[in-house]
């Protein structure tokens, strides 16, 4: 009889053991799960965040040439016409533009230095300083840090100057295009 309920004291620990293990497995896949889930919340989050910005860079790459447009009809204007009512007019709502355009993160490529081949588009090379800027033929812009439309302009290069350097922006001009 003593056996007997020794025996069944070892079953009853072995099955307690066993019980006790299952529920730190149970407990551990549960975290797991817990865990997973809160990484599939934080990837669909960023994903969306991500289509969001793309959104909206897409939409704001395609309000640029506007901009643009605007911008070289108001340069048009004579003296007297930008004294009239519909230029000031016109002049405060590109303003405006350009103000909303900013505060989504859009920030215009200073174009009035050295070329840098990240931000500048060179179009055209004519006498002039090696790799200077000479011309902005049109504005480049930066959406939150990143390139979205390089500035395309018109480099300079002394003619009897270096002949590598004329090379090297020659070359530049030449790769911009081909990637076109």
């Amino acid at each position: 009889m003593k056996n007997m309920i020794k025996k069944q004291d070892k079953q009853t620990q072995d099955k307690i053991t066993q019980l006790e293990q299952r529920v730190v497995d149970l407990e551990n896949q549960l975290k797991r799960a817990v865990a997973d889930y809160r990484n599939l919340e934080s990837r669909i989050s960023q994903g969306r965040s991500e289509l969001t910005s793309f959104v909206g860079a897409e939409l704001i790459r395609k309000l640029l040439p506007v901009l643009d447009h605007l911008e070289t009809a108001l340069g048009g204007l004579s003296e007297e016409e930008k004294q009239s009512g519909w230029a000031k007019g016109v002049g405060l709502a590109v303003k405006e533009f350009k103000n909303v355009l900013q505060s989504e993160g859009l920030d215009e490529i200073a174009a009035d230095g050295q070329f840098d081949p990240s931000l500048h588009e060179a179009v055209d090379i004519r006498e002039g300083d090696n790799n200077k800027i000479l011309e902005v033929v049109r504005k480049g812009y930066r959406l939150n840090g990143k390139v979205i439309r390089p500035a395309q302009v018109i480099v300079g290069r002394k003619s009897n100057g270096h002949p590598e350097q004329a090379e090297r922006v020659e070359g530049s001009i030449n790769e911009l295009k081909e990637d076109k």
